[in-house]
């Protein structure tokens, strides 16, 4: 677990918090950037006592309260991204702004949340994934269906558009590929890159083909990788990890890896693994498949079917939809 850092300015007024979650990342940023009349928040953290405590702690150290803040704009919905969000609404003025392709994601009731779960058991079912997977799965549902959001936002952002607030310096990104209504933030004056988890220095996020994802979240992915190309020399400051420069060369990183895992996965098909389950126990991983347990594991499942899924389209392997889903080697061409 990494050592959480204290809040920290990163660049002309911009300050880093780092707010603790359950995860071998140790912690998610969110940036507390002046705007006019207040402050602006980028990415809301993990919904604990402890995230709170540290969020309110940042603002403190950036010289602003929760009175303060006028808005809050969201790269993505996942739980370290947007946990606050009922919290800060509850206890200052902002307003929340999201994706539109974010908004499926957050559940009305509770009935969206028992079908979520619903969902989760048949991508199983279609991953050919064993009886204990479905054990862990019911293990981990309360606690899925307690991180699923019901905070609605007030606005949306879509690419190219201006963060209200900020006099048009404060630009969204469209970037989908970790989920499918992912954004990245530019900030024309200071010459920065919010990233949440479509840049990370060290990881590489996690691409899944699972539900609520788009059809082809890997193609999609790989379009927005190109797509912040354009952005150049600027600091990249991230959800996770630590800020950093050189955008390009980990972007190139990005590409070589993704080039690797589709060559590795046609080689686990051709060698006789069919599911998507069977492929992910083939290829390698950061620890070894059989020692990912719940959440990483079917992070690891829909990393390897948003592959096979790319693979197929190429025609480099092939799909016969099912439950389970079967792949098998792309067919000879006959001269």
């Amino acid at each position: 677990m990494e050592t959480v850092p204290g809040p920290a300015e990163v660049a002309g007024g911009v300050w880093s918090v780092a707010l603790p979650f359950p995860n071998p990342l140790g912690f998610a940023f969110s940036y507390v950037l002046p705007v006019a009349g207040g402050v602006l928040v980028v990415d809301a953290g993990w919904d604990s006592a402890e995230c709170w405590d540290a969020f309110r702690a940042g603002l403190a150290a950036a010289g602003a309260g929760l009175d303060d803040v006028v808005g809050v704009v969201v790269t993505h919905i996942h739980p370290d991204h947007y946990g606050l969000a009922e919290r800060i609404r509850a206890a200052s003025p902002a307003w929340i702004a999201v994706h539109p392709a974010e908004r499926p994601r957050i559940a009305a009731n509770r009935h969206d949340r028992e079908r979520a779960i619903a969902d989760l058991a048949e991508w199983l079912r279609q991953a050919g994934a064993p009886p204990s997977e479905f054990a862990e799965l019911a293990a981990d549902e309360e606690d899925i269906k307690a991180r699923i959001s019901t905070v609605v936002p007030e606005r949306d952002l879509v690419d190219g558009q201006a963060v209200p607030g900020t006099d048009g310096a404060l630009v969204a990104v469209h970037t989908p590929g970790h989920t499918p209504g992912h954004l990245c933030f530019h900030d024309r004056q200071r010459g920065l890159l919010f990233t949440g988890d479509h840049i990370l220095p060290r990881v590489t996020p996690n691409i899944s083909k699972r539900p609520q994802s788009d059809v082809d979240p890997l193609r999609d992915f790989m379009a927005s990788v190109r797509k912040v190309r354009a952005f150049g020399d600027v600091t990249v400051l991230p959800g996770h990890e630590r800020a950093f420069t050189g955008l390009w060369d980990r972007l190139d990183v990005l590409a070589a890896h993704h080039d690797e895992r589709l060559t590795e996965i046609v080689a686990a098909v051709g060698a006789g693994a069919g599911t998507v389950w069977e492929v992910a126990c083939a290829v390698r991983w950061s620890r070894p498949f059989e020692r990912l347990q719940g959440r990483a594991r079917r992070s690891a499942i829909g990393e390897t079917f948003s592959h096979l899924y790319r693979l197929a389209v190429e025609g480099r392997v092939r799909w016969e939809p099912g439950r389970p889903d079967r792949w098998l080697p792309a067919r000879e061409h006959v001269a």
